[in-house]
């Protein structure tokens, strides 16, 4: 004698396929994120007890590294070219409000340091920020 299967229908939805897809978006997403920070020069900040967080994405960072290297964003400049791309800068009345961050390393000459900042508010900028590592 031969019996027949009686199959039962599942009832719902079935959520496997929805939670593999909403991972692999949750995956591609972290790891996306992690590539828009541009690689930044390795530099030494010098410390600070008062010290407070900034907002990096408003603002123009201008990197010094020990070697007297200077970067306007991820762009080297000349030390002499640097009130002419500042000026640059400036020309954009959205960019003069933004702040401009200075991360000069802790070995830095001060007269490069004050130059610089010279040549910011030179410039037209009126907002300016050293950055620091807390202690």
């Amino acid at each position: 004698m031969k019996f027949k299967r009686q199959y039962e229908l599942k009832k719902g939805i079935d959520l496997t396929p929805m939670i593999d897809v909403v991972f692999n978006l949750l995956i591609f997403f972290m790891l996306g994120a992690t590539l828009i920070d541009a690689p930044q020069l390795k530099i030494n900040l010098p410390k600070s007890s008062t010290s407070e967080g900034s907002d990096k994405s408003e603002s123009i960072i201008i990197t010094i590294s020990k070697d007297d290297g200077v970067y306007i964003g991820t762009d080297k400049v000349e030390i002499e070219n640097i009130p002419s791309k500042l000026k640059i800068l400036a020309q954009n009345e959205v960019a003069l409000e933004k702040v401009v961050q200075i991360r000069a390393d802790e070995d830095v000459i001060t007269k490069t340091l004050i130059s610089i900042i010279d040549d910011v508010k030179e410039a037209g900028f009126s907002k300016l920020n050293i950055a620091t590592d807390s202690k």
